[in-house]
């Protein structure tokens, strides 16, 4: 299989690249869009990679009724990368809020199916990297969720789980979606579930896509390996401006700040995450970022 670089799209400038080389690449791709592999995954857990896109001044969303990164990002050299980051994942890691909200206010009646769009990507995958049908993990530990609401449980695209509580799964009842039953109560083990896809679901590569809670809780377990972060040449500002109508849940929450990509409690000076920055790349005026957390 060659690669078909897309007619679309200018090759990624690389300004620097220190990740390992990946032999399934195809030079093409390689000159195209620089190295992509990957470390062997720890023993026990898959190897977690995060990626989000976020505005100059940090903020991952707009909200209101725009809540997706591709607000934020408008830049198809985003899109195809996510594909990419995508195709090298066996699972992608999301939380239920996302998905609700991308349904409630996205464009896509019924939600998004977080699936590889790009022909030839998908290619590569089963291909070149010989991975199977791509699996959404989706996290919701309340377990207030209703699978038959949403296209992703229906679709022939991915294999779609849902990693919830044992009271999680009483709400959840009889759900068409394979669960995922980790942790006590209504605590969510991410420590378990992680060890579960590892060891009974062969996820050795699996790709968290948030959104900032789940993210939150994932970084501050120390289960993110490494994160590729997009930085898009804008400010948005974090306080939702008076003349930016606001959604229902905005309004009855009090919800008057944009979300960054991690939420919820953060790191002491002394424990605060450290990351080495791997590679970067240019498309536009658009960065792409690659950081492996530091051993300590």
């Amino acid at each position: 299989m060659d690669f078909p670089a897309p007619s679309d799209l200018e090759p990624f400038e690389i300004l620097f690249d220190h990740s390992e080389p990946n032999p399934a690449l195809l030079p093409a791709l390689v000159e195209f869009v620089g190295n992509l592999g990957f470390p062997v995954p720890p023993a026990g857990r898959p190897w977690v990679f995060a990626n989000f896109v976020q505005s100059l001044d940090g903020l991952v969303s707009f909200g209101g009724a725009r809540p997706g990164g591709e607000w934020v990002a408008r830049s198809r050299h985003d899109r195809w990368m996510m594909d990419l980051l995508r195709a090298h994942a066996d699972a992608i890691l999301i939380g239920a809020r996302s998905l609700i909200l991308e349904a409630l206010y996205g464009k896509i009646a019924g939600g998004p199916v977080f699936r590889i769009v790009e022909p030839e990507l998908l290619r590569l995958r089963h291909e070149r990297l010989g991975r199977r049908k791509l699996k959404n993990i989706i996290v919701t530990g309340s377990g207030n969720l209703k699978p038959k609401d949403y296209r992703l449980f229906r679709s022939e695209h991915v294999d779609a789980l849902i990693a919830t509580t044992p009271d999680g799964a009483k709400r959840l009842g009889d759900s068409d979606a394979p669960l995922l039953i980790c942790g006590h109560g209504n605590f969510l083990d991410l420590g378990e579930l992680l060890h579960t896809l590892r060891i009974r679901h062969d996820v050795e590569y699996l790709l968290c896509e948030g959104g900032p809670t789940l993210y939150g809780h994932m970084a501050r377990s120390r289960y993110i390996d490494e994160k590729f972060l997009t930085i898009s040449p804008q400010e948005i500002g974090s306080g939702i401006p008076p003349e930016q109508e606001r959604t229902e849940l905005e309004r009855t929450a009090g919800i008057t700040a944009r979300p960054t990509s991690f939420s919820g409690p953060g790191f002491t000076i002394e424990k605060a995450i450290w990351y080495r920055w791997i590679s970067c790349r240019k498309a536009g005026e658009h960065e792409f970022n690659r950081y492996r957390v530091s051993k300590p």
